[in-house]
Parts: structure tokens; sequence; C-alpha cells
């Protein structure tokens, strides 16, 4: 926490620990860019509820996750809540999800698997720039968006049965756009993450970040090396 500059709390709550969890060596923590929480976003959820919930200002939320105003968000987006203050009773973050078929994804592209789990709940596979990227399941388009977006660059995200959403990153081309709906396997991107590229975010190479909230990522079984292809 003093690497990084932020409290122990926050980095207690950002990663499901308590003040006698015990790390280890190789494993991986989420470490916010500010003082405050992880907040995922479900079903009811505002911003002034999340405001009044970890004690923080909806002014903040808003301008620190770059939402356009209060209605500007989706089940399943990944909001920093700046200076808030996590509830002493409140659900596990990593670990609330809810059991799928192991049929409910296909696998959104192919290519080699070069990251395991990383923030958040995503695997990366790389591919040339360019490899088409399909919907994981049937569902509808949230969001689109262009630009660093933190890092991840060109993103896509696609709300599924049960609140599962997905959320496809680092794109160099999109062919959707927000609300519309879209059948398992339909063609929604194209690789991108070339480095210098437009809407590459953080990256070093042509690559898709694919990541799930609500539920297992159907990737993360795989080894960094695997090579997989559709299925």
């Amino acid at each position: 926490a003093a690497a990084y500059g932020i409290s122990v709390n926050t980095l207690i709550w950002a990663n499901d620990l308590t003040s006698s969890s015990k790390i280890k060596v190789g494993q991986s923590l989420v470490i916010l860019p500010v003082d405050g929480v992880l907040h995922i976003v479900k079903s009811g959820d505002t911003v002034s509820g999340m405001s009044q919930k970890y004690k923080a200002q909806s002014e903040d939320i808003l301008a620190f996750n770059s939402l356009a105003h209060q209605d500007d968000i989706y089940i399943g987006d990944i909001l920093i809540v700046p200076g808030g203050v996590m509830p002493k009773k409140s659900a596990p973050l990593i670990n609330n999800q809810v059991p799928l078929a192991d049929n409910f994804f296909i696998y959104p592209t192919s290519g080699r698997i070069t990251q395991g789990l990383h923030f958040y709940n995503a695997v990366d596979v790389a591919n040339k720039c360019g490899t088409p990227i399909y919907a994981a399941a049937s569902g509808q388009v949230q969001r689109v968006r262009y630009g660093y977006n933190f890092g991840g660059g060109n993103n896509v995200t696609i709300l599924h049965s049960g609140g599962v959403v997905t959320y496809y990153g680092h794109l160099m081309t999109i062919f959707v756009k927000p609300g519309d709906k879209v059948n398992v396997g339909d063609r929604i991107a194209l690789v991108g993450g070339g480095t210098g590229t437009i809407g590459d975010g953080l990256s070093t190479g042509c690559h898709l970040h694919f990541g799930v909230t609500g539920a297992k990522n159907p990737l993360a079984k795989y080894a960094v090396g695997t090579t997989i292809d559709l299925k």
C-alpha cells in the first residue's frame, strides 16, 4: 500500500482480503489508482445510491469514471469510488459469480493465451490485428467506447442473461453500437492493440482482453501459451 500511495484498507477492499489475510509470492493484487472502493454495477444501482453506500460524493464518481451523467452506468460496469469507504457488511466482490452451463459461452476469438486471469476476471488472447472477434453469448450491447479508456482502449460490453456481462478490449474496429441485440457467434469487432495504433490503450501488441463479470471466465482454465480455436 505504501509503495503505491494508497491506504491499507483500499488494498484490502479491492482484493476481498481482511487485515489478517496472508499474501503469497506470485499472487496478483488489484491496485487502485486512488484511495476508495471498487464497485461492480448490478441491476438497480444508481450513482447516488453508491455515493450513500460508500460515503462518497456523486460528482467524484462521475468525474473519475468519465461518466456523462447520473444514468450513464450499466450492469457489469467496473467503477472506482474515490474516497469511498466499504460498509462493514458487504458481499464479496470477486467471488460473487453465478454458475453457468459449460456451453453458455463460445470462445470469442482464436489465438494464443498470453496472460491468465488479471483485472478484471480477464484473459488475454493474442493474434494478429484484424482477427475477427465474436459475441461469446447472445445479449445486448451496452457500451461502445473509443480511446484510451483507462488502458482498455476501444472496447465493447455485452449484457447476457442472468446479469452476466462480457468485456472486449483493445479493439481495432467495432461493428456494433449500444442497444444492438447480438446472437452468439455474431462478429462484433476486430482484434487491435497494436502498439501505437488508435484505440490500443495500454497494450504491448495485438490481442483481445476478454473479461467477464458475474460468472467464471471460460478461458481461465487454460494455461498461458495454450492455443485456442473457436468452438
